[in-house]
């Protein structure tokens, strides 16, 4: 059985959107918070990873929110080492709330020199303690190709979003793409007011990002989106990119909620017609 550890995180008010849910991005900072903590339980703290010269970056994340966590809420973050494939690991995480499970979720996190950030062998003290396992498929990147012309917005990187290193940190990338949903559903007619008015606003249900380069203060990046449907979720697809590199590409998956509630309709009426140059099969 895998070693499991347990964080403890009570989610706060500014964690809050504007309809008192959880923002996306928080629940990837809270599994990097667990992360961090599971490691350092196990012996492995930050000063190791300096006497060592190396660190874990995230390759990919996935989350599935099962239901939208509100303020207050005590979460149980629990979290276990479920592979260790040369230098990569996936772990994964359970968030678990009030009423039973909120989220699931994976990372895959590369392990690098600190200095070259080049991957390095995952030591064998590491497989130890964590118990060696037998290295899991990573999954290919799967999204429909996009149109011939995709929505396009973009987003100078901000002060706040930098980690330790100087980039982006993953879970800004969550709330870059997410922004740029509303931005190309403002473009189609269908700005944040409307949605609201129409009794059903989007909600994340799924995440899933991939991290292929990073991004740096003041960059300038271009984000091209596009969807395609499977009732009653939309999904949104994009590519982050600098000067025509691509950085990080995304796939999430929105569902519907009343305003002040968890649950809705359906889309509203109108709004997947007005996005149908942007849709495809």
């Amino acid at each position: 059985m895998p070693h499991v550890y347990t964080a403890e995180v009570t989610v706060r008010h500014h964690e809050l959107d504007t309809f008192g849910r959880v923002h996306p991005a928080v629940y990837l900072r809270y599994l990097a918070h667990a992360a961090v903590e599971a490691s350092a339980a196990a012996g492995f703290d930050a000063a190791w990873y300096a006497a060592t010269g190396t660190l874990w970056l995230v390759r990919r994340s996935t989350l599935d929110v099962r239901r939208p966590v509100r303020a207050g809420e005590r979460l149980l973050v629990s979290t276990w080492v479920e592979d260790f494939r040369r230098v990569r690991s996936h772990r994964r995480y359970e968030l678990v709330g009030t009423d039973g499970l909120c989220v699931d979720a994976r990372t895959d996190w590369v392990y690098v020199d600190a200095e070259s950030l080049r991957p390095r062998r995952v030591p064998a003290e590491l497989e130890k303690a964590f118990g060696l396992r037998a290295a899991l498929e990573r999954e290919a990147w799967q999204a429909p190709p996009s149109p011939a012309a995709p929505g396009c917005t973009s987003h100078r990187v901000q002060l706040h979003e930098l980690d330790s290193l100087s980039h982006v940190n993953n879970a800004a990338y969550l709330d870059i793409a997410a922004q740029a949903v509303f931005d190309v559903l403002e473009e189609a007619g269908w700005p944040f007011d409307r949605l609201i008015g129409s009794g059903a606003v989007p909600v994340l249900t799924r995440g899933d990002l991939e991290y292929l380069d990073a991004a740096r203060y003041g960059e300038r990046l271009d984000i091209q989106t596009w969807f395609s449907v499977t009732p009653p979720a939309l999904l949104a697809h994009q590519h982050i990119c600098r000067d025509g590199r691509l950085l990080v590409r995304a796939n999430t998956r929105w569902g519907w909620a009343a305003p002040a509630g968890d649950g809705g309709p359906g889309p509203p009426g109108g709004l997947l017609p007005a996005l149908r140059p942007l849709v495809v099969a």
